[in-house]
């Protein structure tokens, strides 16, 4: 297949905050594409080669988090946080970005990972515990950013429940109930496509419930 050119020297950044950079692509014969992206220009996927699309870090990890306490079915872990561009609190898994500390060890993704579930669940990784990469980097809305997160699968066991808490939320993060699903449930919200208050689910809720349902997991 053939690809479109990209001009970096062409392309412009529109607007540029802490957060976020919204960046206008300038392909050959004037055609032009808007990218919103948490990377510097010189960092963008726009402009990498293939083998750098190959091996880069992804910008953020979430993970699929199966919980096997005793005498229980396991158990898909879920939560409701608030999202604010849809204005509603949706189910979704534990979630963030790649911090520049975590650059440092030998392995990001994973380091990241585990403070990630740390502070959106309180749960700690013991040593019957799994943590493994299911998928280094998917583009979450390819057409209209260039965000990726690392997807991560992490088997925990638990005594009880209680360890459960949202005490680790930082910034504008801002939680709701967990809701712990079997593979019953797990089958229901995907056939409804909704979650128990009428909600659409978010793209990631949907394939961790794919994902677990599955038994890809195992």
């Amino acid at each position: 297949m053939q690809e479109p050119k990209i001009s970096p020297d062409q392309s412009k950044t529109l607007a540029a905050t802490k957060y976020v950079k919204l960046y206008d692509l300038a392909y050959e014969n004037g055609v032009h594409y808007y990218d919103a992206s948490r990377r510097d220009k010189d960092q963008l996927f726009a402009f990498k080669q293939d083998p750098e699309l190959g091996s880069a870090l992804p910008d953020a990890v979430c993970a699929v988090i199966i919980v096997k306490e005793a005498g229980q079915k396991d158990k898909l872990l879920l939560f409701y946080e608030y999202r604010y561009p849809a204005g509603s609190y949706l189910l979704g898994l534990p979630a963030g970005l790649i911090d520049p500390a975590d650059l440092a060890s030998p392995d990001p993704i994973k380091t990241a990972m585990i403070r990630e579930i740390k502070e959106e669940t309180g749960l700690s990784i013991g040593e019957k515990d799994t943590v493994e990469v299911i998928n280094p980097l998917v583009f979450t809305a390819s057409g209209f950013s260039d965000e990726s997160n690392a997807i991560v699968k992490a088997v925990i066991h638990v005594d009880d429940l209680s360890a459960l808490n949202h005490k680790g939320a930082e910034g504008t993060e801002v939680f709701g109930d967990f809701k712990l699903v079997d593979k019953e449930e797990a089958h229901r919200l995907l056939k409804e496509g909704r979650d128990d208050y009428g909600h659409y689910l978010p793209l990631v809720a949907w394939a961790a419930l794919c994902y677990f349902v599955s038994d890809l997991w195992k």
